[in-house]
C-alpha cells in the first residue's frame, strides 16, 4: 500500500506541476500566454507603466474585453479595449484616451484577451530577467545538484558516516510535519486547478445594469415691494419675508434649475412656471403663468408673479358661491419642465423639480416647509442602462472582479505547488528505508525510548503496518529504539510485547526484515509392533508351525492363536 500511495502522490504532484506550467506557457513557446509590460497613460487608471498584463488567446472577444494586439501604424504590440466592431475587424480605444485607434485588428490579429495584471510586476520580471539574478537562477541547481551528490557519497563511504550525515537532516518529527503539509498543500493546488479553470472558462463579461443620474438643481426666490414703514422699513420684500397682504404688491418668484450628470450630450428643453390656489375643502384654480424659458448650457431660469390679492378675492367667490365661511388656502407655484438628451450615450427624460408653496390667510402670505429644503429642491431622475461590464462576483459584501478572483486563484496554485513540491522534498530527506518510513508516516504515535525489556512472550509481526495496527486496536503508543544495529518497534500489553526488527545492512541501511521460514515438523517415530507372545504346548494340541513370512509380504504375519484358548482350557 505503501508503494501505491508513493506513486499516487508522485503522480499527483507531477500532474499538478505540468498542468501549472501548461496554463502559464509562453505564447511564444506554443502556448497560449502572452506576458506584457506596460507603457505610458493610455489605459490609466486602470493600468500604470510597468505593470505586468497576461493576456491568454479565446476563440471569441466581445465589446469591453481589453486586448492586446500588434499594431502596424505604431509597430509595437497595443493593449486597448474594444469599443465596436466584429470578427472581421474591431474597434479599440485606450480608456484614458478621447480618440479611436487607427489599427482595427481581425479576430486572427488579436494576441489574447486580459487575463489579469499585476501591478508593478513588469519591474519584478525585468529585475529577475537581469544578468545578476539569472546567474544567481543558474548556480543554484548545480548547489543544489552538489549537495545531493555529495551527501549521496558520504553515505556511501561507511554506517558511522552515514549517521553522521542523518544527523543533520530533518528531524522524524519534522519530516512528519512535512508530509501532512504535502498533502494539504496538494489538496490545496488541486481545488486551485480546478478553481482557475473554471475562472478561466467563463466569460470575462457579463451584460449588468447600471443606474445613471440625472440631477436638477433648483433655487426659488421672489421679491416685492411694499408700503415703507415700521413692517417694511426699505420698503423691500426679499426672499424668506411673510407678504402682508395689505401692505405689499404683487410678488415676482424666480426659479432657477441647473442639469447635470455623466456625459450629458444633445441636452435641451423648456421651463415655464404656474401659480395655482387650493382652498381647505381641495378646491383649487390656477392664478397665472409665467413665460417658457429655454435651457441653455444645462440652467434655465424662469419667472411668474404671484398676486395674494387676487388669490384672496379668488377664494371669497369660492366660498360665497358655496356657502361657507372662508379659511386658510395654499399658494403653489409649480415648475413645469420638459427636458431631454441623453446620458453616457443613453436617452432620457428628466422628471419635474418640486414645487413652492405659501400658507394664504386673511392677512398674509407665508413661505410654508423648512427654507433649506423648500427654497432649493433637488430632483434625481434615475436611467437604467444595460451594458456589457466585468463580470464580478460576489463574496460577502464585497464584488470581486473576475480579473481579481483569477489572480487569486493563479496565486493559490502557484503557492501550493511550490510548498507541495517544498514539503515533498523536505519529508523524503533520510535513509528511506522502512524503520525511517515508518516514523515519519506514524510520528504522532511512535515514543523513542533508550531501551525497554520484553515481556514474557514476544510476537514478532510481518510489517510495521501490521505493529501500528495492533498499536491503534489497544489505544496505546509503539516504543522505538534505534539502536546501532537495529531498529526495534514493540508495542507492550499486558500478556504480551508485539515487535517489528528492523536490521541494519553493512552500508548502515536498514532493510527488509527477513521472511520468516517455517521450521521444519520432524516425521513421527514408526511404532514398533511387539512379537506374538509364545503358547505353551500341550501334550494333546500342539499346532504344527506356520510357515515364515514370505519375503514380499509388507506386513509381518502373525500366528493364529491356539484352538480353544484360555476359556477352550478352562471350561474343557
Amino acid at each position: 500500500m505503501s508503494v501505491v500511495l508513493k506513486v499516487a502522490s508522485t503522480s499527483a504532484l507531477v500532474a499538478l506541476v505540468l498542468a501549472a506550467v501548461w496554463t502559464f506557457w509562453p505564447q511564444a513557446l506554443g502556448g497560449g500566454m502572452t506576458y506584457l509590460v506596460t507603457h505610458g497613460t493610455s489605459m490609466e487608471p486602470s493600468f500604470h507603466a510597468g505593470d505586468l498584463a497576461i493576456v491568454r488567446a479565446t476563440e471569441h472577444y466581445e465589446v469591453g474585453d481589453v486586448v492586446a494586439y500588434r499594431s502596424d501604424s505604431l509597430n509595437t504590440i497595443v493593449m486597448h479595449r474594444i469599443v465596436s466592431g466584429d470578427d472581421a475587424g474591431f474597434v479599440t480605444q485606450g480608456d484614458n484616451n478621447e480618440w479611436l485607434d487607427r489599427d482595427h485588428p481581425s479576430q486572427n490579429e488579436i494576441l489574447g484577451r486580459l487575463l489579469l495584471r499585476l501591478p508593478q510586476g513588469g519591474k519584478a520580471l525585468d529585475a529577475i530577467r537581469s544578468p545578476g539574478t539569472l546567474a544567481l537562477i543558474a548556480a543554484a541547481p548545480l548547489t543544489l545538484f552538489g549537495a545531493v551528490r555529495g551527501s549521496t557519497s558520504r553515505r556511501a563511504r561507511g554506517a558511522a558516516r552515514g549517521r553522521s550525515a542523518r544527523r543533520s537532516a530533518p528531524s522524524t518529527t519534522a519530516r512528519a510535519v512535512a508530509r501532512q503539509i504535502t498533502l494539504a498543500s496538494g489538496a490545496a493546488a488541486l481545488v486551485a486547478l480546478l478553481g482557475t479553470g473554471v475562472l478561466l472558462g467563463l466569460p470575462s463579461t457579463q451584460t449588468g445594469t447600471r443606474t445613471l443620474h440625472v440631477t436638477q438643481q433648483g433655487q426659488f426666490s421672489y421679491t416685492g415691494t411694499a408700503m415703507a414703514g415700521t413692517t417694511y422699513p426699505t420698503g423691500l420684500i426679499e426672499t424668506g419675508d411673510t407678504v402682508w397682504t395689505q401692505l405689499s404688491r404683487p410678488l415676482t418668484v424666480s426659479f432657477a434649475n441647473t442639469v447635470s450628470g455623466p456625459s450629458l450630450t444633445d441636452l435641451r428643453g423648456l421651463m415655464r412656471l404656474d401659480v395655482s390656489v387650493t382652498a381647505a375643502d381641495g378646491w383649487s384654480s390656477v392664478l397665472a403663468s409665467g413665460p417658457q424659458a429655454t435651457l441653455v448650457d444645462g440652467a434655465a431660469t424662469s419667472t411668474v408673479v404671484v398676486d395674494a390679492a387676487a388669490a384672496a378675492a379668488l377664494l371669497s367667490r369660492h366660498y360665497a358661491e358655496i356657502g361657507t365661511g372662508g379659511g386658510p388656502a395654499t399658494v403653489t407655484v409649480t415648475p413645469v419642465t420638459a427636458t431631454l438628451g441623453n446620458v453616457a450615450g443613453h436617452p432620457f427624460s428628466a422628471e419635474a423639480p418640486a414645487p413652492f408653496t405659501f400658507t394664504l390667510d386673511t392677512a398674509a402670505l407665508r413661505p410654508s416647509g423648512e427654507p433649506a429644503t423648500a427654497l432649493a429642491p433637488r430632483t434625481q431622475t434615475e436611467v437604467q442602462v444595460e451594458e456589457v461590464v466585468p463580470r464580478s462576483f460576489r463574496a460577502l459584501d464585497l464584488s470581486v472582479p473576475i480579473d481579481t478572483a483569477r489572480a487569486v486563484a493563479a496565486g493559490i496554485l502557484a503557492i501550493a505547488v511550490i510548498v507541495c513540491a517544498a514539503a515533498a522534498w523536505i519529508a523524503r530527506i533520510g535513509r528511506g528505508d522502512p524503520a525511517e518510513r515508518f516514523l515519519v508516516r506514524h510520528a504522532d504515535r511512535i515514543v523513542p525510548v533508550a531501551g525497554f525489556t520484553s515481556g514474557a512472550t514476544v510476537i514478532d509481526v510481518s510489517d510495521a503496518e501490521s505493529l501500528h495496527r495492533v498499536a491503534e486496536r489497544f489505544d496505546t503508543v509503539v516504543l522505538h529504539h534505534a539502536g546501532a544495529d537495529e531498529d526495534v518497534f514493540a508495542v507492550r500489553d499486558v500478556d504480551a510485547t508485539y515487535r517489528f526488527v528492523v536490521p541494519g545492512g553493512s552500508d548502515g541501511r536498514r532493510g527488509k526484515p527477513p521472511v520468516p521460514v517455517p521450521a521444519p515438523v520432524p516425521a513421527p517415530a514408526p511404532v514398533p509392533v511387539p512379537a506374538p507372545a509364545p503358547v505353551p504346548e500341550g501334550p494333546r494340541d500342539r499346532e504344527p508351525t506356520p510357515p515364515p513370512a514370505e519375503p514380499t509380504s509388507p506386513l509381518p504375519v502373525v500366528p493364529a492363536p491356539a484352538r480353544g484358548g484360555l476359556w477352550e482350557s478352562r471350561w474343557a
